[in-house]
């Protein structure tokens, strides 16, 4: 896959763009397969405009939005203000590993969100490893991804490969997945 600039992203967010914008309906079928409690927290990581994190504080979880594009964070700020305390948001490179361990809590999180972000993280491998030290025993790593193998050609960069999705759901103690739409983005839920 192809590493995408930071700068690009910084541009991106800063026009106000954003991606595929989150249903109510993708964060209902969500919540059925998390089944969230109360004082129960939650990471999202590349939040981008927001969309998922808002999502999940609205179904309760005390909700931590994170992305490397100060434009993101920003954005969040500016359109969520009103969802404090229940969703706060923070400039982090999760590829950093030092940053994500001064920074994040391990064990501290009962779920960790990765919506259309996953494709462009250069270590996976990593990424994943990072995931599993920030869930509570239990906790669950959700995944939305395209699949490269539905893409045109010139887009499949922006989706996980079948070798790839192989690697993402190896060696975790259960999971399920499902079609946000027919053809379109996947979501994998992993539990620990």
């Amino acid at each position: 896959m192809v590493a995408v600039e930071l700068e690009r992203w910084e541009e991106h967010f800063a026009n106000g763009w954003g991606f595929r914008p989150v249903a109510s309906e993708e964060m209902d079928r969500l919540a059925t397969y998390l089944n969230p409690r109360p004082g129960q927290w939650a990471l999202d990581v590349g939040c981008g405009l927001g969309g998922c994190a808002v999502g999940l504080a609205r179904l309760g979880y005390r909700t931590l939005a994170v992305d490397w594009a100060d434009a993101s964070v920003a954005a969040v700020r500016d359109r969520y203000m009103d969802a404090e305390p229940r969703l706060a948001v923070r400039r982090l490179d999760f590829e950093d590993e030092r940053a994500v361990r001064e920074l994040l809590p391990s064990a501290g999180f009962d779920v960790v969100t990765m919506r259309l972000v996953l494709a462009f993280m250069t270590d996976k491998a990593a990424a994943g490893r990072r995931v599993r030290s920030l869930l509570v025993p239990g906790g669950a790593w959700v995944v939305t991804t395209p699949l490269a193998e539905r893409l045109p050609e010139e887009r499949r960069y922006i989706g996980m490969t079948a070798q790839e999705v192989a690697e993402l759901i190896e060696g975790w103690q259960q999971g399920c997945w499902y079609d946000l739409e027919p053809d379109g983005p996947r979501c994998f839920v992993l539990r620990r």
